[in-house]
């Protein structure tokens, strides 16, 4: 007699294949609304509209790098926000990070479970990617994400139905620091700075040790031209404001 043996992935695939075949085509906001109250989109956010002079920093990490220690004594220092977006695997790898994160009272983000181009995978596959990632970070942090954002930035039509179904809004950036390219803290910090203006979100990432260097000086530039620097939610928050008025 033969035993059939499932795999915690294999487990993971099946339950996923469940839910895209009952939810598909169904778009909850019940999570979102938690955070946003009504500003959902079924497109990824690239920015938010607010009178407001706020920017949102956000943290890619899914690298066998970790400044987290350092990046949240900065955010603390200048008393800003910001929203950290961890692979499955990167928090598996460094758990006590992203619980510096969370008790920290920084927003934690789903960046999938391994940084690849989802959109190539099906999309039973797709959810049951994102599943492990949101699995991984409700086991450490108590929370479930609701923000999303594709590794690469790269998305389809797919995938964003199957983040909507994951009561999960899409999120990318409108300004890229080019921190993994530019070689040098003030390139960095200049980037950031040409391109900023009220409802920004500044993608970075956890990778470069420039990255590390530039923070001060980026917050400290972006304070003096009259910014507030918070979290993604919070843009989300007063963008959900400013339509309700």
């Amino acid at each position: 007699m033969k035993c059939l043996v499932l795999t915690r992935r294999k487990m993971l695939t099946i339950c996923a294949c469940f839910v895209v075949c009952g939810l598909a085509v169904v778009f909850s906001v019940k999570g979102i609304q938690a955070v946003q109250t009504a500003y959902v989109q079924k497109v990824p956010i690239y920015s938010v509209p607010t009178p407001d002079k706020q920017v949102a920093l956000t943290f890619d990490c899914a690298w066998d790098i970790d400044h987290t220690e350092e990046y949240i004594d900065i955010l603390q220092k200048y008393q800003v926000e910001a929203t950290f977006f961890v692979t499955g695997v990167w928090a598996e790898k460094y758990t006590n990070a992203v619980k510096q994160i969370s008790e920290a009272g920084y927003e934690i983000g789903n960046l999938g479970n391994t940084y690849e181009r989802i959109p190539q995978l099906s999309q039973a596959d797709m959810m049951s990617n994102l599943m492990q990632c949101n699995e991984t970070l409700k086991k450490i942090t108590g929370k479930t994400p609701v923000l999303f954002r594709p590794p690469y930035g790269d998305y389809n039509a797919l995938l964003l139905d199957t983040a909507n179904t994951l009561e999960m809004q899409a999120v990318q950036w409108d300004i890229d620091s080019f921190d993994q390219h530019n070689t040098t803290v003030q390139g960095i910090a200049d980037k950031v700075m040409e391109e900023a203006k009220s409802g920004s979100i500044i993608l970075l990432h956890n990778r470069s040790d420039l990255t590390l260097e530039a923070l001060p000086y980026m917050i400290e530039t972006l304070q003096s031209e009259g910014y507030e620097i918070v979290s993604v939610s919070q843009l989300m928050r007063n963008a959900s404001e400013m339509q309700s008025e």
